[in-house]
């Protein structure tokens, strides 16, 4: 045995579900501290998560940590959150905390970015002037007398008066000549926008919400595209914030739609301190941002998935925006909905939680519209735009069978947007998929461009003549020949944004045309910087993949082209149809937000489809309830209860070998639940993995959950399972 406290039970982020035990001689250590140890020939950063005076471990065999870092980065709530992730998910504990913590508290150095500071003159260098300044000091008096002019300097502004400028400043500072104060957020000016007035609809949904400040609750905001539930949002954020040290996150599901919401979040929140989580950020902004929301600095915190885990002491609500998007599910690693684990940390810490949207996911629906005795969530409508004479877009369909399509645009659509250069109004042209075109077809023989790692066809990107997978990223050049019969007449087919691009730039030359896709847009400036374009009237047609279907509010832009979006009704997943509503109504809603009338053009070959009828008169209800009809006869989510196993090897016999083994074992744990046999996904090969997957389905989350207990003990324990790459899904979202 050894003394009290002195054994530390560490989480690593290893793919073992224990914890490790070391030693320390730090009798004041805390949970949720994270230390540096010994791991085999390795240093580790690793997180405790207990204390105990007692191992199983042999003393001789205890190994003591190297390093103690003072640092507490998460608390007892946080813990709670992990917990109940790495149960309910099957992923070990100590992968589940340190994917949730910032990369940069991986490494072993974890400082955050040095402290930025702001430089003025104090009251008494003004008094005295640059004159009593010593004569030969001549850095001095130029520093000075940029801050005569500038009033504000930083850093980068006075390293280009002098490279010796940080020993002139502190001789100001030591004479009492200057002041600094701390830069650590976006200091950017943000322009004030008149705030608008809640109309009835709004009003009610802020006063019902309101009620609940103080306790759990789960509302759904389902609003229709443009009804003003940001503003509902901010309403209730300022609430809030009543509360003294109160903090307030909002989730996102896309970095794209942060720099919108960032601007006028910070218009409004001008004396509270607000960050941003999220993939654009550098780690070490990552960093300073996520620490300044777990030291309670932060009042208002902005991110997309990850940002769920973020450890913020006084949390007082959680909003979550465009909530049924499938962003908000992880896809790799840990595989947590974050709206999920966002509403059980928002019961765990007793707070409302919102969840706004003009297209519900059918889970949430579900939820809040069964009947009143049994439904989990609140429900609220907003049914009419916020901006007054503002109107949703009228949604035609354009038959494509009957009409004469010229490089994928009909002649209706063609003369649509002829109107609105004339109009001088902005035109956004949807496409989701980015490239030239799918497909490099051989006029001759058909052979067409295929990834060797993959289960996919290479997409022509023109301007770079070279054919890329959108799965693995292999990238080769364009061959000048077929490789199967030689032909040279070789020709791409199909639409992808470059094409459309193309197109547009040939048929409106005087246009100013631009394209919006993950090729051309990687960073945030990026994104800023369209807004901007967008806002100024700078560009006539806007050409974009599902980035701008949501969220964006462009004030000029007027109609909206929908191209080749048949693909999606011949899809094989169950919420195929949901989520090609879900987009459809999204990309829609960016047109006519404003004063300015809005047309949506829908190409189809079925124009009389019930999505498209449900489109036209904007009636997500009633298509919903057709859905879950549906679901409810196919005994599918959220009727019935999911998890996927996929599996993938260089050899596919490991693969289903190894899967009707996990078949039989999981048989013979439960009775409740039915077992599915093995199959191939559609994408059968991946990076060079041969793939296949099966499924469970319970009509009890808790019956499954007691049979994944012992499954997924087994599948780590499996032999086979050394050979082959799993990963167990509870709710997937893609099969």
């Amino acid at each position: 045995m050894t003394d009290a406290l002195h054994i530390l039970k560490v989480a690593l982020d290893v793919p073992l579900d224990r914890v490790f035990d070391y030693r320390t001689d730090k009798p004041n250590t805390q949970i949720g501290q994270y230390v540096v140890v010994p791991f085999g020939a390795r240093k580790m950063i690793g997180v405790v998560v207990g204390i105990s005076d007692t191992t199983a471990i042999e003393s001789k065999k205890l190994k003591s940590i190297i390093r103690l870092d003072p640092e507490v980065i998460f608390d007892e709530q946080s813990f709670k959150l992990f917990q109940f992730c790495s149960q309910y998910y099957h992923y070990p504990l100590g992968q589940t905390i340190l994917s949730a913590v910032p990369s940069r508290l991986k490494k072993l150095n974890t400082k955050a970015m040095a402290k930025k500071y702001l430089y003025r003159l104090t009251p008494k260098a003004i008094e005295l002037g640059v004159d009593s300044l010593p004569p030969r000091q001549t850095i001095l008096k130029r520093i000075v007398m940029a801050l005569i002019d500038a009033t504000l300097l930083d850093e980068s502004s006075l390293r280009s008066i002098s490279s010796t400028w940080k020993k002139s400043i502190e001789t100001l500072y030591e004479l009492g000549w200057i002041e600094k104060e701390e830069v650590t957020l976006d200091d950017k000016a943000y322009r004030q926008v008149p705030i608008p007035s809640l109309n009835d609809e709004q009003q009610k949904a802020f006063d019902e919400i309101s009620k609940t400040n103080k306790t759990f609750a789960a509302w759904l905001l389902h609003g229709i595209t443009g009804s003003g539930k940001t503003e509902v949002y901010i309403r209730l954020i300022e609430e809030a914030l009543k509360k003294e040290d109160a903090q307030v996150l909002v989730l996102v599901p896309e970095i794209n739609l942060t720099p919108q919401l960032e601007s006028r979040f910070r218009s409004r929140f001008e004396k509270y301190t607000l960050v941003t989580l999220h993939s654009h950020l550098t780690d070490n902004e990552r960093l300073t941002h996520w620490r300044l929301a777990k030291e309670g600095a932060a009042k208002i915190v902005i991110g997309t998935r990850l940002s769920v885990f973020t450890p913020m002491p006084h949390l007082s609500l959680i909003i979550i925006d465009e909530e049924h998007d499938a962003s908000f599910k992880q896809q790799e690693g840990l595989r947590y909905h974050a709206r999920d684990v966002a509403i059980f940390r928002a019961k765990s810490e007793n707070i409302p939680i919102v969840m706004g949207t003009a297209t519900p996911s059918l889970e949430t629906w579900f939820n809040a519209t069964r009947t009143k005795d049994t439904k989990k969530f609140g429900f609220l409508k907003l049914t009419s735009r916020a901006v007054k004479d503002s109107s949703l877009p009228e949604i035609k369909c354009i038959d494509v069978a009957k009409s004469t399509v010229s490089k994928g645009f009909s002649p209706y659509l063609i003369e649509a947007i002829r109107d609105r250069l004339h109009k001088k109004e902005q035109s956004l042209i949807f496409i989701n998929r980015r490239g030239f075109a799918p497909v490099l077809l051989c006029s001759s023989c058909q052979w067409t461009g295929r990834c060797n790692r993959c289960s996919s066809r290479l997409v022509v990107h023109l301007n770079q003549k070279r054919l890329r997978c959108h799965h693995c990223g292999h990238d080769e050049k364009m061959p000048l020949q077929c490789p199967s019969c030689g032909n040279t007449d070789l020709y791409p087919t199909g639409l992808g944004t470059q094409r459309i691009e193309e197109t547009l730039k040939e048929f409106f030359p005087e246009a100013r045309i631009l394209r919006v896709d993950r090729d051309s847009t990687k960073t945030k400036e990026a994104l800023n910087d369209l807004f901007l374009k967008m806002k100024n009237r700078e560009i006539d047609i806007l050409i974009g993949t599902q980035m701008l279907s949501k969220g964006h509010d462009f004030p000029y832009l007027s109609l909206v082209g929908v191209i080749d979006t048949d693909q999606a009704l011949y899809s094989p997943d169950f919420r195929a149809s949901e989520r090609l509503f879900s987009q459809l109504m999204q990309v829609s809603g960016r047109a006519g937000r404003a004063n300015i009338k809005g047309e949506v053009y829908i190409q189809t070959a079925f124009p009389n489809h019930p999505i498209f009828e449900a489109l036209k008169t904007h009636d997500y209800e009633n298509f919903a309830n057709e859905l879950l009809k549906e679901r409810e006869l196919a005994e599918l989510s959220p009727f019935a209860f999911l998890v996927l196993l996929k599996a993938e090897a260089h050899q596919l016999t490991h693969v289903m070998q190894f899967l009707n083994e996990a078949m039989t074992k999981a048989q013979n744990l439960s009775t409740q639940v039915t077992v599915y046999n093995p199959v191939r996904p559609i994408m059968e090969r991946l990076k060079g993995m041969e793939r296949a997957q099966l499924v469970l389905q319970a009509n009890s989350r808790v019956a499954l959950q007691k049979l994944l207990d012992g499954w997924v003990s087994y599948l780590r324990e499996n032999k086979l399972g050394q050979r082959v790459k799993w990963v167990v899904d509870v709710d997937p979202l893609e099969f």
